[in-house]
């Protein structure tokens, strides 16, 4: 029986409810006028603030200037919106880093890139930074750090941690997947021999063995062996999501985070690569890896190969960057999006400049102090460099883009 149906305490005094008394008439004036004087002043804010809003966007420095809203046209500018990306830890049931996967989606969703590295990558050989210390240490925070800094870019995507229940979670909704494993991965049998858990061969794997299959390592077994099967896991994953009727029911009805990724890549373009890593042998018990010396540009490159625009990997990190063209023909300015990229730029602001005929591509600054930041991107660009003074101007730098690009 709940408390509203127990029957009142005889004992109990009762609880004595002040009586409603009816409210004397209202004045006229609340009744009628008030009312609407609220209204009114109402719709003289809302059209205050409407005609300074307007006022505020087509006015600078006291100047008229309209809104132009036509992409092809002289004056038009957009906000960029960066490439989608998203840093992936997979972990094993002891929150041990297993690897490592950078992810990044084309503009139209319609292919991505996947960048695998191993956790026993050393990144900075002065600062004696390798992943799975970075992650042990300081978690996913510390791993989003490091591998940001190592290639040039931020994350637009909240870092994940995959674990293998979670990974587990994914493949339930496609097994089981077809996938060839090369080898036996085994355990000590306590006896000095070996017991085989997961058997070598083709077949389909259900979710939780392939889970397990994606981190295992094999005692003594070195990590790039668990790195190409880790590579051979993802290719079987994409593949069945390729192959799905409805991919969203195969990668979960997300519009953030791994599924929309999952799914740019299963139905589109897939470029993905593994870090040209070498041994580094500190310890040839336990060998670590690092990129040889030939590859050294190749966290630089990768980047821009795949993150058409990136962010910086922390505030301040790069300049930014408003990006126009002055030749009254946007695909020369869509052509230079690389060169600014690659010189270290984060791409804000695109559109166009006021005049179509500017014979030479440079770089403006508009504060004073931006000049040696402005002086070093002109130069790995190659083009010239102005001072532009405008302290409201929101951008770092504008590159724009004349007829000799």
């Amino acid at each position: 029986m709940t408390a509203v149906d127990e029957a009142p305490i005889d004992d109990e005094p009762a609880v004595r409810r002040p009586r409603r008394r009816p409210a004397p008439p209202a004045n006229p004036f609340f009744r009628f006028v008030f009312p609407l004087l609220v209204i009114g002043a109402g719709l003289v804010v809302f059209l205050l603030w409407r005609e300074g809003t307007k006022a505020v966007l087509d006015t600078t420095d006291g100047e008229d200037v309209p809104v132009v809203t036509d992409p092809d046209a002289p004056g038009f500018l957009a906000f960029a919106v960066p490439t989608p990306t998203l840093l992936i830890a997979h972990t094993d049931d002891a929150d041990q880093l297993v690897g490592v996967s950078v992810l990044a989606r084309t503009a139209g969703d319609d292919g991505g890139s996947l960048t695998i590295l191993s956790p026993d990558l050393l990144i900075d050989i002065e600062e004696d930074v390798i992943l799975d210390v970075a992650y042990a240490a300081g978690g996913i925070e510390a791993l989003e750090a490091a591998v940001a800094e190592w290639m040039g870019m931020g994350f637009t995507d909240e870092p994940m941690v995959m674990t293998t229940e979670r990974l587990t979670g994914f493949f339930e909704l496609i097994q089981p997947i077809p996938f060839v494993l090369v080898d036996d991965l085994v355990v000590d049998d306590g006896a000095g021999g070996i017991e085989v858990v997961i058997e070598s061969g083709g077949r389909g794997f259900d979710a939780a063995e392939l889970a397990s299959v994606y981190g295992w390592r094999n005692a003594g077994e070195p990590d790039a062996t668990r790195f190409n099967r880790q590579l051979d896991v993802w290719e079987a994953w994409l593949a069945e999501i390729r192959a799905a009727e409805n991919p969203i029911d195969a990668t979960l009805p997300f519009i953030d985070g791994l599924p929309p990724h999952l799914r740019a890549m299963g139905t589109g373009t897939a470029d993905i690569e593994l870090a040209p890593m070498a041994p580094f042998w500190i310890d040839p018990d336990d060998p670590i890896y690092a990129l040889r010396e030939e590859d050294s540009s190749w966290p630089t490159d990768r980047r821009i190969e795949t993150v058409t625009l990136p962010v910086g990997y922390e505030p301040g990190a790069l300049p930014t960057v408003q990006l126009l063209d002055g030749t009254g023909d946007v695909a020369n300015r869509n052509a230079a999006l690389p060169r600014v990229v690659a010189a270290g730029g984060e791409v804000f602001i695109i559109g166009n400049a006021w005049e179509s005929d500017v014979a030479e591509t440079f770089v403006a600054y508009h504060l004073v102090e931006n000049e040696p930041v402005a002086t070093a991107f002109a130069e790995r660009m190659g083009v010239p460099v102005v001072f532009d003074e405008n302290a409201n101007e929101v951008v770092d730098l504008t590159v724009t883009i004349g007829l000799d690009a």
